[in-house]
């Protein structure tokens, strides 16, 4: 584990830096679309290669259910798992291609990631007003979103999923983009919400992935009644996968 977590370590220090030398190169020079599409290739193509060394490590071990129907569908959408750990995104992205993520305005500030996020046409989260026009305008066009309904790792003390924030019914029914929700399964507690980054997990991570199917909304549902509805189905499915 420890090794797996030096390899990690110098793998997102070098691809921080590359992705943020591709970029000043790469967004003066594309269109706005041209240049999101090459940064959304490279960071899915950059995630794979991750979760490879992993496995490669014996640190981790995911499995895939349902991706046909997402990766066929057509349009714009939005992609809404919920958030168990700190590499979420990265393994939805590496298995998702053309993603957008809307993603903690702060982690921009972050080196490791700002490089990758920006390329890639990321919408931060704040200001709320200009998160939510963007996304419904990127939707409208006919792009994919990826956003964490929970707006944060899931605090486990309070249950098996925080509660959903408005955000999502918002843009999910003033654009009349279809919502996909993807259930994160876990058995190790390791990257959840307040566990360090330098504390390894006593044995492999194995992750499992599912992906639902698609939630639309009616024109005389509210964002409220549907971002509940939405939460409702994952505390469902999850409920049936712990029994």
């Amino acid at each position: 584990m420890t090794a797996a977590l030096v390899a990690s370590m110098i793998y997102w220090g070098v691809g921080g830096l590359l992705f943020i030398l591709a970029g000043l190169v790469l967004v003066p020079l594309l269109p706005g679309e041209k240049s999101r599409a090459l940064g959304q290739w490279m960071l899915q193509g950059a995630f794979r290669c991750f979760l490879l060394l992993l496995r490669l490590f014996g640190a981790l071990k995911c499995e895939f259910h349902g991706l046909e129907a997402l990766r066929s569908a057509r349009g714009g959408l939005i992609v809404a798992p919920n958030h168990p750990a700190l590499w979420d995104a990265v393994i939805v992205i590496s298995q998702i291609h053309g993603l957008r993520c809307i993603l903690k305005a702060s982690l921009l500030h972050n080196p490791l990631l700002a490089g990758g996020a920006t390329l890639a046409g990321f919408i931060p989260n704040k200001p709320a007003h200009k998160m939510l026009q963007r996304s419904i305008e990127a939707l409208r066009a006919g792009e994919r979103l990826l956003f964490f309904p929970e707006g944060t790792r899931t605090r486990k003390a309070e249950g098996s999923l925080n509660a959903f924030l408005g955000g999502i019914g918002i843009i999910a029914t003033q654009s009349g983009a279809p919502v996909w929700p993807v259930f994160i399964e876990t058995n190790s507690d390791y990257l959840s919400k307040g566990w360090p980054l330098w504390r390894l997990p006593d044995k492999p991570v194995r992750v499992r992935v599912t992906v639902g199917d698609p939630l639309a909304s009616p024109p005389d549902e509210s964002a409220a009644s549907f971002a509940r509805r939405l939460e409702d189905t994952f505390k469902a499915a999850l409920a049936r996968r712990q029994d």
